[in-house]
């Protein structure tokens, strides 16, 4: 009975194939984590920086009421 198998050489060409497709797919992936991490970096700010707005826009909304409620 004859059965199929890959040559060492045929598989090592295979798996070298294979690993380095593996590496650029790798380094894609790094690549857009790192984009994916300043993005949210980037949003951390923002929403940090509205938060801020909020709670200053909060005191004065509430100054102005007490003031009027002093009237």
């Amino acid at each position: 009975m004859k059965t199929n198998r890959l040559t060492p050489l045929a598989l090592i060409a295979t798996l070298c194939a294979a690993g380095c497709a593996s590496n650029s797919e790798l380094q894609k992936v790094q690549a857009d984590a790192r984009d994916a991490q300043r993005l949210s970096e980037q949003a951390m700010a923002k929403a940090r920086e509205a938060d801020a707005r909020s709670l200053s826009t909060e005191e004065a909304l509430n100054r102005s009421y007490r003031h009027t409620l002093r009237k």
